[in-house]
């Protein structure tokens, strides 16, 4: 019956497939393919759709063309849905874990991919969903009644302003609105290959009351500097706990990041840095100003970022630091983590990947971090100017400490094995 069950889990996942897809919108509007953009299936981002997303959702910062106006060329729609089986640690007791789902069918998102460009200096981009499963059951933890969530993800208007800088296409891009700092976008956050984000970008530090993480969309203004091969940026904003879809902040203090990017080949080969610096505000009631404040958590995160590009294959990383107050004694606590990703495209329909990461969230205990390993198939189902389909197949093992946390080392050791695949298809 086992044998039986794990033959039938391969066929499903082979069936059912994929992450982020291209947006179709766009290859309207070029006439391009998704392969132009995209190192199809693997699915991260070339150097056309690196220059693509930093020139503001255009080909060149500055292109526009009245005529290519329509609203097919603006308006897109994203589809997820996912089977995925879970086969926790069997050392993992209680209710929560031994009665578990292992296996799941779920719809997972509907949602409205929508950009490009104004006029020669404005444009923007907005990702809404309609409809977010919140992984919810039929429990007690349901958070809106048909276990979805509607969402405002990410939403800015951009504005390019030329500079004259030798002969170099140098311009500064000023944005607006809820944003993700691109060069978190592009090391790890958008178009990847694994669906799953890494550790060390995604998941906030366990048991920390500030659950921030790189990737936090937050509402502020950054302006950019683009010279050549070279970025430089400065980004301020509310800090609002990420945890919270669209909440701005529950204190006065803004956090500030910058960043420094330079592409060292026509492939865009890439080396950069990243610094975040924040206050979170810890009080009796968590983001409630109303109650008493028991400390503010002055923190900050570095990120050390690389990639190496070619037309088939790609190795990309990153390495992260930071500090965080964790108590009202001000005791600081030191973070560090990482991931290395290699993927490779075998042709434009069938690619494969893999991928480690790693964090710890306190350096100064054991038995606290979090490591996870995971490997992927994926492959494009059709792909034409009007519509297409993509799938992906991903299977991962977390290692994690029972109890872990930022303030405690944990006791037994869990390996927990996941499943999961997905198809994605964007119209």
């Amino acid at each position: 019956m086992k044998s039986f069950r794990t033959s039938l889990l391969a066929v499903l996942a082979l069936l059912a497939p994929a992450q982020l897809l291209a947006v179709p919108a766009w290859s309207r509007a070029d006439g391009s393919a998704c392969s132009s953009c995209h190192a199809t299936p693997t699915w991260q981002l070339t150097n056309v759709g690196l220059d693509f997303l930093k020139n503001g959702h255009r080909n060149e910062p500055f292109k526009y063309n009245a005529s290519a106006q329509k609203w097919d060329n603006y308006f897109s729609l994203l589809w997820k849905y996912r089977f995925y089986n879970d086969r926790p640690d069997s050392a993992r007791t209680g209710n929560a874990n031994a009665q578990r789902p292992s296996t799941n069918f779920e719809q997972h998102s509907f949602a409205i991919y929508t950009g490009g460009a104004l006029n020669e200096r404005f444009s923007y981009f907005t990702e809404l969903y309609l409809s977010e499963n919140t992984g919810s059951t039929s429990g007690g933890n349901i958070a809106q009644g048909d276990a979805s969530r509607k969402k405002l993800a990410e939403a800015f208007l951009q504005y390019n302003h030329p500079l004259a800088i030798g002969k170099e296409n140098a311009f500064v891009a000023v944005r607006v609105g809820e944003i993700v700092p691109e060069i978190v976008h592009v090391f790890g956050v958008g178009a990847r290959s694994a669906e799953q984000r890494s550790l060390v970008v995604n998941d906030p530090l366990a048991g920390n009351a500030n659950t921030w993480r790189p990737f936090s969309r937050q509402q502020g203004v950054d302006a950019k500097l683009n010279v050549g091969h070279y970025e430089l940026a400065a980004g301020l904003v509310n800090g609002s706990d990420s945890s919270t879809t669209n909440s701005i902040d529950a204190d006065s203090h803004k956090d500030w990041y910058v960043f420094g990017l330079a592409n060292l080949d026509e492939e865009e080969s890439a080396v950069g840095v990243y610094h975040y610096n924040g206050k979170f505000s810890n009080y009796t009631t968590k983001q409630d100003f109303g109650t008493a404040l028991l400390f503010r958590n002055a923190f900050n995160r570095t990120g050390l970022m690389g990639r190496y590009i070619r037309k088939n294959w790609r190795v990309v990383g990153t390495y992260w630091f930071g500090e965080e107050t964790v108590n009202v004694a001000r005791l600081k606590a030191k973070n560090r983590g990482f991931y290395a990703l290699l993927d490779y495209n075998f042709t434009e329909k069938f690619g494969a990947y893999a991928r480690y990461d790693r964090m710890d969230p306190n350096t100064a205990l054991g038995r606290n971090d979090v490591a996870q390993s995971l490997v992927g198939l994926n492959g494009l189902l059709y792909a034409t100017l009007r519509s297409a389909a993509r799938w992906q197949i991903e299977y991962s093992i977390r290692d994690s400490y029972n109890g872990g946390a930022i303030l405690a080392s944990g006791s037994n050791k869990f390996k927990d094995n996941k499943l999961y695949s997905q198809i994605t298809w964007g119209f």
